[in-house]
């Protein structure tokens, strides 16, 4: 009788383990991986990763219906030493192609892409980190986007087998990688340009190149320089700190009929002159460091592309705006135009012989009224009024009360870019950007 019973235990024991097994093969084929890509847009504040991008390596059902409700999707950034995890919402979930565009579900199409669109705003969604001991902008140190499917959700594949799906995590350290970080709006610029002047300082840059210059067309070169926050030699992040991508967007080229952008990258700040003084505490007004370098910088670029030597027009923002007017003043006969943004050259160190030299350079100027970084009334205000009294040519002016941008979210008063990024910047009825195509010498 024992021996029976000890029998009768063994059998169950393997229908058991013949019954997991079986349910683990069940399981295994029940699921499908995915890779992932992540899509990185630039915004009033900075970037925000807005899109994931899933590809399986089988056909899905395309009548299926997708919903937000699926996924779940969490964002697990580092930026010193203890991780910030945030859940991020699904806004929409579609078909698409490759770049994470939708797909017309109605036409023949690859079904095995789909995308999730994810909430983003100015404390949601940012690779990047401000780095307080440099004072740049960076990319989090680590930056990791994990996609999951819901409990209880399935996907269909394209023979109606209901599979779950997983997804490969999206990640980077330090950097983003360009196979799976997406950056469309300068995926038709060159980020990667390294200059090195006769004075031994070597500069980053990114530009682009409009698709209708030739030698018989020749284009106009537009040229921002960064605040002290974008220094450092990604060109990335000049690009996306703040929205100088819209320069490379269609709204700003269509009204240039097709222009040249240069964004040159020092590795830390312009303002900082010969013996390293930078700001207030040594720099009273002093020639950048980097001028003759950088306009080498752009000489060079000149040189090397259809452009019209009449039509080089700079402009930058904060330090970006002091390293312009550096510029106008030691080479005033070679930009047709400025444009500056919140800048910082102290006006009293203009000497009344170089602001003879750039009285007839048309200038633009942009600045909001509670500004505490750069105080309009000891920079641009003194500034504007010693130009207009030494009968300059062309002085344009846009002030506003506060920085806000469409959404209602107000920024810091020095933030006065971001009007001049969203083409928002008026005088007299007529635009900065429309300005800005007018302009030759």
């Amino acid at each position: 009788m024992r021996n029976i019973r000890t029998l009768l235990i063994v059998l169950a024991g393997i229908v058991s383990l013949a019954l997991l097994s079986a349910c683990g093969s069940a399981n295994s084929a029940d699921s499908i991986s995915g890779a992932g890509k992540i899509v990185v847009m630039g915004c009033d504040w900075g970037p925000a990763v807005t899109k994931v991008i899933v590809t399986v390596p089988e056909d899905l059902d395309k009548d299926q219906e997708l919903s937000p409700e699926m996924f779940t999707v969490k964002e697990i950034k580092k930026s010193s030493l203890i991780p910030e995890t945030t859940v991020r919402s699904v806004s929409d979930v579609y078909f698409s192609d490759d770049s994470g565009n939708p797909v017309d579900t109605s036409s023949g199409f690859a079904a095995n892409t789909i995308t999730l669109e994810l909430s983003y705003s100015s404390t949601e969604g940012s690779p990047f980190f401000y780095d307080q001991n440099s004072g740049f902008n960076k990319w989090a140190k680590e930056y990791s986007l994990e996609v999951t499917m819901q409990k209880g959700n399935t996907l269909l594949l394209s023979d109606k087998t209901a599979v779950s799906l997983n997804v490969e995590p999206v990640s980077f350290k330090n950097e983003p990688d360009p196979d799976t970080v997406l950056m469309p709006e300068i995926a038709n610029a060159d980020t990667n340009g390294v200059f090195t002047g006769s004075e031994g300082n070597t500069l980053t840059y990114a530009s682009f190149a409009p698709s209708n210059a030739s030698e018989e067309n020749r284009r106009p070169l537009v040229i921002w320089l960064h605040g002290a926050g974008e220094g450092g030699t990604d060109p990335r992040i000049t690009m996306y700190g703040t929205k100088t991508v819209a320069l490379m967007g269609d709204e700003f080229q269509g009204i240039m009929d097709g222009a040249y952008i240069l964004v040159p990258q020092t590795a830390e700040y312009w303002k900082r002159n010969e013996s390293g003084a930078y700001f207030d505490n040594g720099n009273p007004g002093d020639h950048s460091l980097y001028l003759h370098d950088l306009q080498e910088l752009i000489e060079e670029f000149v040189r090397s592309n259809y452009i019209d030597p009449d039509r080089i027009i700079i402009g930058g923002g904060s330090n970006g705006g002091f390293m312009s007017l550096d510029l106008l003043i030691h080479y005033p006969d070679y930009y047709a135009a400025s444009y500056l943004v919140c800048e910082i050259y102290e006006p009293e160190q203009i000497s009344d012989e170089e602001l003879k030299a750039i009285k007839d350079i048309p200038m633009w100027f942009v600045y909001s009224k509670d500004d505490q970084t750069v105080v309009p009334s000891l920079y641009e205000e003194p500034l504007i009024k010693r130009l207009e009294n030494a009968g300059c040519e062309e002085v344009r002016v846009t002030v506003f009360d506060g920085v806000h941008d469409s959404l209602g979210n107000q920024y810091l008063g020095h933030f006065s870019w971001i009007y001049f990024f969203n083409n928002e910047c008026y005088d007299d009825g007529l635009s900065l950007w429309e300005w800005i195509s007018y302009q030759s010498k």
